[in-house]
């Protein structure tokens, strides 16, 4: 197989992960989680479901969008073993593998031990944020193997920086407040933005519902510590990542205080997500665009 149609072949890849991303959001956010069941791979025990409720319809869309997403994997896992591929890409690869292995392994833990829906409990608590961290790494994986194979960089070492640590530490930690408040949202919705704020800080509250101001906190930091990086990784050659970078800012913080404001709505919530996985892809491009040119100015 060529390169350039391996370099389509993870693309489309880093396709599929946002979507299985928003897919999962969306199945958390509309308690459909136990639309197929506890039964897996299977939804309701068949491959091919009636559809008789929207929440079978819902989980049934999540599955296949992390089956494809597998099978692509895989594709690729395949394809690095028959093809002669730089230790870097191998090493991508493997990794990529890991993840969406691990991928699957929790989704089917959460769905057999009926971890969904409206199960309050520590386990669920646990494994909501851990399912978002190793979706977000795939997706980090994803970006880094199409740059590699694009560019054809044979060693990459920007995970090193302390400020790109930082970041990558920052971004996990949102990504988990992010998917403990959307869980909180759900299970012990508000009627409006005053009575939502009141019961963050109100001792008698869940304490999921008050672990909610967390996440606002540490995206605000965040968001703040993307716009520094920004000015990092800005050049001549890589200046529109960095402008860019700024804008998604801009946008996640937009869409993040509007859908506090008007009390959470799901469309705003994925819309918010979205953009979020955009900024969070887009920093590991803007990082490995930087590679690429220290190494293009040091042959």
């Amino acid at each position: 197989m060529s390169i350039g149609r391996l370099k389509y072949l993870a693309l489309t890849g880093l396709f599929f992960s946002i979507l299985s991303i928003l897919a999962g959001a969306v199945v958390r956010a509309t308690g459909s989680g136990n639309g197929c069941g506890t039964s897996w791979p299977t939804c309701n025990g068949s491959l091919l479901p009636d559809f008789l409720t929207i929440s079978e319809l819902i989980e049934y869309t999540h599955r296949v969008l992390s089956g494809v997403l597998l099978i692509i994997t895989l594709a690729l896992f395949l394809y690095s073993r028959k093809y002669s591929f730089s230790q870097i890409t191998k090493k991508a690869i493997n990794l990529l593998f890991f993840f969406v292995v691990l991928e699957a392994l929790i989704g089917m833990t959460i769905v057999l031990l009926e971890w969904v829906a409206f199960n309050t409990s520590l386990p669920r608590i646990i494994a909501v944020p851990i399912h978002l961290v190793n979706t977000f790494s795939l997706l980090a994986l994803y970006v880094i193997t199409y740059c590699i194979l694009a560019s054809g960089l044979s060693e990459i070492n920007f995970y090193y920086n302390k400020k790109f640590i930082i970041t990558c530490i920052l971004f996990f930690l949102v990504a988990v407040s992010g998917s403990i408040t959307a869980l909180s949202d759900f299970l012990f919705p508000s009627q409006n933005f005053t009575q939502g704020l009141a019961m963050d800080f109100n001792e008698s509250s869940e304490i999921l519902t008050r672990l909610r101001v967390l996440h606002p906190i540490v995206s605000s930091i965040l968001l703040g510590w993307i716009f520094l990086e920004a000015k990092r990784l800005s050049s001549r050659e890589n200046i529109s990542s960095a402008i860019y970078l700024k804008i998604l800012v801009l946008i996640v913080s937009f869409l993040g205080v509007m859908n506090v404001l008007i009390n959470i709505n799901i469309v705003l919530s994925v819309l918010h997500l979205f953009f979020a996985d955009l900024l969070w892809g887009l920093y590991i491009y803007a990082n490995m665009e930087m590679s690429y040119n220290i190494k293009k100015e040091t042959n």
